[in-house]
């Protein structure tokens, strides 16, 4: 079931690719800089993995609103400053459930349902595979299908054009069923790779593991309801947070391990002092290895407001700090922030509809805050 990843298009050139990496290097600090745009349409209900390898984002999910069926990978490179998309979008009539009673679609080519992901795709530097946790529950599609289905997790191996000999080397989607009495799907999880651990976390009806490699999910510990929130994961410390709740709040969830054996035990709810922050939801959020903090974007409050505000969360001080200078416009759902620890650059992915997909960077020097 071999799905072709994507075409030996001709990459940019040494110097203009050269010329890329001297930007990144060389941005402002504490202000985001437009880096590039596209005229693919950004999915708000999607996510955002950061291929720590090779530097790249990748992203996958869906409306499926009855307004897109987005089932490819999407790949943006930054210092070819050009995305790559792996596939298209499956036709609709090849939707169906196979003899594992598993949900694919695609003509020869095996893919997922088209699908929400919310904060549930994540990159497996073990495996070298982008990892998606989530269920096509919003896909209007599954009421036309009869019969029963598993509801499966959905591992992407990435595997790269052979540039010297020209070839294009494939690979195949792999559907993973949870397993653990957990048949009813991850919608609306959030995920964050803890890389000491080497395993997937998941934050969905409790907490489980999928150790890297495996085929199974084992819940370790409690939950609390994780639609709409970020788990991000800081990889100073080793631990886990949670950002943003379905209701909108200014609170972060610190997971708690036993001292002795490491084990979960509970979320620690944490109020954050420091600068006022807008409540948010949907927001993007991503952990800076070199710094030790997060940085968060918010919209700013108002049914008028056209903006939003960029912050950092430190976990020491549990405190919000602005950033004066970061200002953006309005990004609503959005699941699409990464710190890239190769150029030490956060991007975000932005755009809806019927704004270009941009993707912006910035580079925080914190010695430079207020």
């Amino acid at each position: 079931m071999a799905f072709l990843l994507v075409s030996c298009d001709q990459a940019p050139g040494p110097d203009e690719q050269l010329q890329n990496k001297l930007v990144l290097l060389d941005l402002p600090a504490n202000e985001w800089v437009r880096y590039h745009e596209s005229d693919w349409w950004r999915k708000g209900h999607s996510g955002m993995a950061y291929d720590s390898k090779r530097g790249h984002l990748l992203v996958f999910g869906s409306d499926t609103h009855g307004e897109d069926w987005d089932n490819a990978v999407h790949e943006f490179i930054p210092v070819e400053r050009r995305w790559v998309h792996h596939g298209s979008d499956a036709p609709q009539d090849t939707y169906r459930i196979d003899a594992d009673g598993i949900p694919v679609s695609g003509e020869g080519k095996i893919q997922p349902w088209s699908m929400h992901t919310y904060d549930g795709v994540a990159y497996d530097p073990v495996t070298d595979s982008v990892l998606v946790v989530g269920a096509p529950d919003h896909n209007p599609i599954g009421k036309a299908i009869s019969g029963g289905r598993a509801k499966p997790v959905w591992r992407y191996p990435l595997v790269y054009c052979d540039t010297l000999s020209g070839t294009l080397e494939q690979q195949q989607w792999e559907a993973i069923k949870p397993g653990s009495g957990k048949e009813t799907g991850f919608f609306g999880a959030a995920t964050a790779f803890d890389i000491s651990r080497k395993r997937l976390m998941i934050c969905g009806g409790g907490l489980w593991e999928w150790p890297a490699g495996e085929e199974k999910i084992d819940k370790v510990g409690p939950g609390i309801g994780c639609l709409h929130r970020t788990m991000v994961f800081d990889s100073r410390r080793q631990d886990l947070y949670l950002f943003g709740a379905y209701k909108p709040s200014t609170q972060v969830w610190r997971l708690q391990r036993d001292l002795a054996t490491d084990e979960p035990k509970s979320w620690l709810k944490l109020e954050p002092g420091g600068d006022a922050v807008p409540p948010y939801s949907t927001s993007p959020v991503a952990f800076d290895q070199e710094n030790g903090v997060f940085l968060l974007v918010a919209d700013n409050p108002g049914t008028d407001s056209d903006s939003a505000s960029t912050f950092v969360y430190d976990p020491v001080r549990n405190a919000y700090q602005k950033v004066p200078n970061a200002v953006l416009p309005r990004v609503g759902m959005n699941f699409m922030m990464a710190w890239d620890a190769i150029h030490q650059v956060f991007f975000l992915v932005t755009g809806t509809w019927n704004t270009p997909t941009t993707v912006w960077a910035m580079r925080l020097d914190m010695s430079q805050l207020p």
